[in-house]
């Protein structure tokens, strides 16, 4: 079955007969109600589904997400002005346990999302990397970084939820930073630093998502552990590469970077400007893709940053 039908040209009132990649499977509940609740995707984007029904709660546990399934339905926008599919039709049940569509070699690119540029990100984030000044801390970075990093999904939701979204956000929150260095007078701020921190922040989190098929998915470590005990735990592999007090400041950069919604607040300057870049990074992804979802001169909350929007004419 070819790929006919795309999520861009999904709106109000379409019918919906296509194949999609599923990326997340989740039984949900509204009003004492209970549905099935899915992301799907292809190559221009993602939209949830929700499928209602007696049968429909047994769709997140037969559904493999990685894999494409037919899925029918109908286009509706919701009170928040976000299109979604919604179905009460017995065939979507049916088409699913059915089970997964194989596709032909190369039919795989209509329907795997990312708008980051894998290639292009991997050699800017590179260059950084070899502006470190200090040998030791450039070797260090470069050993902590491999093939995960770079197709890695940085969430499941939010910001940079697609392949490659790890090193994307990890880019700009080191081109972030470097920018505020770059800007204050009177500092004395150590910029090696800075980049291995802004580079690394966010490092655990290639052990919290499994490549299945052609997606990534969150897996127990992503729940149990989160990743910034991960992280932690991953340089200290390399510690043996750099100094003691280099090893605690990126122990802290990491531990610290949530700020004050973390459990430890950043105390050094370089801390305090991986905080901030990397605030500044996930909120604004957040808030430019909600804004390329909502039509110009309306006003609607959005999915990803959940803030209030007007997307200006």
């Amino acid at each position: 079955m070819e790929k006919t039908q795309f999520v861009e040209n999904i709106v109000e009132s379409t019918p919906v007969n296509s194949l999609f990649l599923i990326k997340r499977a989740d039984l949900r509940s509204k009003r004492g109600e209970q549905f099935a609740h899915l992301t799907l995707a292809d190559k221009t984007g993602l939209i949830e589904a929700k499928f209602y029904g007696e049968k429909a709660v047994e769709i997140p546990r037969i559904v493999q997400t990685g894999r494409f399934y037919k899925i029918t339905g109908k286009g509706r926008v919701n009170q928040n002005g976000e299109i979604h599919v919604f179905s009460d039709s017995a065939e979507t049940l049916k088409d699913i346990a059915a089970g997964p569509i194989e596709l032909m070699p190369g039919q795989e690119s209509a329907f795997v999302y990312t708008p980051a540029d894998l290639d292009a990100n991997a050699r800017e984030i590179q260059k950084i990397i070899a502006t470190i000044r200090n040998t030791d801390l450039k070797l260090f970075v470069a050993c902590c970084l491999d093939a995960r990093f770079y197709g890695c999904p940085a969430a499941i939701r939010r910001h940079h939820e697609y392949t490659g979204g790890l090193c994307e956000h990890s880019l700009e929150t080191v081109k972030i930073a470097l920018s505020l260095v770059d800007i204050m007078p009177r500092t004395d701020i150590k910029r090696d630093m800075v980049i291995a921190g802004a580079v690394l922040h966010d490092i655990g989190k290639i052990f919290c998502f499994d490549k299945v098929g052609y997606g990534y998915v969150p897996n127990d470590t992503y729940n149990l552990i989160e990743h910034i005990t991960m992280g932690i735990m991953y340089i200290d592999e390399y510690k043996n590469l750099i100094s003691d007090e280099q090893l605690l400041q990126l122990r802290h950069i990491i531990q610290s970077h949530h700020g004050s919604y973390g459990d430890v607040i950043p105390l050094t300057v370089e801390a305090w400007l991986v905080h901030e870049a990397d605030s500044g990074s996930s909120l604004l992804r957040s808030i430019v893709d909600d804004l390329a979802e909502t039509p110009a001169g309306q006003k609607k909350k959005g999915l990803r940053s959940e803030k209030f929007l007007w997307h200006a004419v």
